[in-house]
């Protein structure tokens, strides 16, 4: 058994190798650790199981659930994440995954997935920065009305119907030899088709990029064409004050960094604003 670091688990992760020297990647945690958790897990073995056979999606061999613990044990997949921060090739890589699996959600059909205006970040943790301007970097409080209107468009523009990921970053992807495969399935929505898209966009601001910018790929990806800029503007924008506001509060429970992410992310996200606004 090999651990695996990083990602936003609480729960253990590893490789596993059995007797008969198959591999598989396995995945798991309870409510003690972290009470949301468990319940990513349960959505991510949902939509494993109705995935079909695809070189750019995992393959789920099998899944515990005694009512309190998930575990998930997924087929081993040789490669690692893209560098950050990203460049442009890999930039490319990504975008390409995405839009051959986009066709792939149009055939599953369920009626489980929550829509996505389950998805906070967008449609109104942004209005938590107002009561919290007094702890975050003053800039946020300088341009928040300006922020804000950016940021109300947001939940329009997330609305849709078609199946997404919904958690596009760099750690949510590996990159092999032989293929490229789009991991973590936990946050699948239904939204505006484009949006994983947009989501990767975001990470050039979030992750960071050795390419083009946010707004530059956003404004040059094939996947985004006729789609208004200030739509991006207007994620990041949400994304931003949200992260911002959360860094604020106290980690939950098995997540000691998570605020220290959501303050990296936001600040992020700023100094891709600030050179828009």
């Amino acid at each position: 058994m090999t651990d695996c670091v990083g990602g936003m688990s609480p729960g253990p992760a590893a490789r596993v190798r059995s007797v008969s020297g198959a591999t598989a990647f396995v995945k798991a945690c309870g409510p003690e650790l972290n009470p949301i958790t468990p319940e990513l897990l349960r959505d991510e073995a949902r939509i494993l199981v109705v995935l079909p056979d695809h070189p750019n999606l995992p393959r789920l061999i099998d899944a515990y659930d005694d009512g309190e613990w998930v575990a998930l044990l997924i087929e081993d997949l040789p490669g690692a994440v893209p560098d950050v921060p990203w460049s442009t090739e890999d930039l490319r890589r990504a975008s390409g995954v995405l839009s051959a699996v986009g066709p792939v959600l149009d055939g599953i059909v369920s009626d489980w997935v929550e829509p996505a205006r389950a998805s906070p970040i967008f449609s109104d943790g942004w209005k938590l920065l107002a009561d919290r301007l007094d702890q975050v970097d003053p800039w946020w409080a300088k341009h928040h009305d300006e922020l804000a209107a950016h940021a109300e468009r947001a939940v329009a523009l997330i609305d849709g119907k078609a199946l997404l990921h919904w958690d596009v970053r760099a750690d949510n992807l590996i990159f092999g030899d032989q293929r490229d495969v789009l991991i973590d399935w936990g946050q699948v929505r239904r939204g505006a088709r484009w949006m994983d898209h947009a989501l990767l966009a975001m990470d050039c601001a979030m992750s960071g990029s050795l390419g083009p910018t946010a707004l530059e790929f956003f404004a040059t990806e094939p996947a985004l064409a006729g789609r208004d800029p200030a739509d991006l503007v207007s994620l990041m924008a949400a994304a931003g004050m949200t992260f911002a506001a959360r860094a604020t509060e106290e980690a939950p429970p098995g997540l000691p960094t998570l605020p220290a992410t959501r303050a990296r992310w936001a600040d992020n996200l700023r100094l891709e604003l600030e050179a828009i606004l």
